[in-house]
C-alpha cells in the first residue's frame, strides 16, 4: 500500500508538470537527464529525483499511519520520545559498536573490494552536487528508510514474530535495498541494518535509528568529500 500510495504521489506530480506549461521545460530535464542526457544535468536531477522520490515514499508512511491509527498513528511507526536514552551506557555502547563496524566495514571495502564502493561513490560535479547528495545521504534517506524499514516494518513484524525474526528480516530487506553487482555492499549493509534495529528495540523509538543513521551516512560523506 505504502508503494502504491508513493507511486500515485509521484505520478500526480509527473502530470502537474507535463500539464503545467511552465513547468514542461523542467519535465522535459528531468525526462532527458535520467535518460542519460548531458553529464551535468544527468547527475544533478538524478539526484533531484531520488530525492522526490524518497520525499513521495515518506509522505505515504506518514498518510497511510494517519489513516490506519488515527489519533495513535504514532504507535504505528514507533514515533516516541527517545532522549531519556542519551543517559543509558546501553544507548552508547550501541551506537559506537555500530559506528565503529560501518567505518571497519568501509575501510575493508575499499581495500579489499573497491568495486563495490561505486554503491556509495559520491559523484563528481559542482557545488549543487554536493548539497543534494548531502541532502540525499543525511537527510531523506535516514528518515524516509528509518521510517518504513524500523518504523513501518519493524513495529508491524515486532506485533506478530519475536524480535530476533523481526530484527533478521528487516536487517535483510534494508541490505537488499543496497544490493549491488558485486553483492559485498549489501552484505556489509546488514549488520548495520542489525544495530539500527537492535536500536529501535532498546529506545522503542523509530527517532534513534533515524539519528544514528543520519551521523553514519554524515560521517561517511565528510569522510569521502575529505579525501
Amino acid at each position: 500500500m505504502l508503494l502504491l500510495l508513493a507511486t500515485v504521489l509521484i505520478s500526480v506530480a509527473s502530470a502537474f508538470l507535463e500539464h503545467w506549461s511552465a513547468a514542461r521545460p523542467l519535465a522535459e530535464r528531468f525526462r532527458t537527464a535520467l535518460n542519460g542526457g548531458e553529464a551535468g544535468d544527468s547527475v544533478i536531477f538524478r539526484l533531484v529525483a531520488a530525492c522526490l522520490i524518497y520525499l513521495a515514499i515518506g509522505l505515504a508512511v506518514w498518510i497511510v499511519a494517519r489513516l490506519r491509527g488515527g489519533g495513535a498513528w504514532r504507535d504505528l511507526i514507533a514515533w516516541r520520545p527517545w532522549i531519556g536514552w542519551l543517559r543509558r551506557r546501553a544507548f552508547w555502547l550501541l551506537v559506537g559498536a555500530t559506528l565503529a563496524y560501518s567505518g571497519a566495514a568501509d575501510l575493508a571495502i575499499a581495500y579489499f573490494a573497491p568495486e563495490a564502493r561505486g554503491r556509495s561513490a559520491i559523484p563528481e560535479g559542482s557545488a549543487a552536487v554536493t548539497v543534494l547528495v548531502a541532502f540525499l545521504a543525511v537527510g531523506f534517506a535516514p528518515i524516509v528508510e528509518e521510517l518504513v524499514f524500523r518504523g513501518w516494518i519493524f513495529t508491524d513484524l515486532r506485533r506478530r514474530f519475536g524480535f530476533i525474526a523481526t530484527l533478521l528480516t528487516t536487517s535483510a530487506i534494508f541490505a537488499g535495498l543496497h544490493h549491488e553487482d558485486t553483492h559485498i555492499y549489501a552484505l556489509a549493509i546488514f549488520p548495520i541494518g542489525l544495530g539500527l534495529g537492535a536500536l529501535r528495540e532498546l529506545t522503542g523509538s523509530v527517532k534513534a535509528p533515524i539519528a544514528l543513521h543520519a551521523l553514519n551516512n554524515f560521517i561517511g560523506v565528510f569522510l569521502r568529500l575529505a579525501s
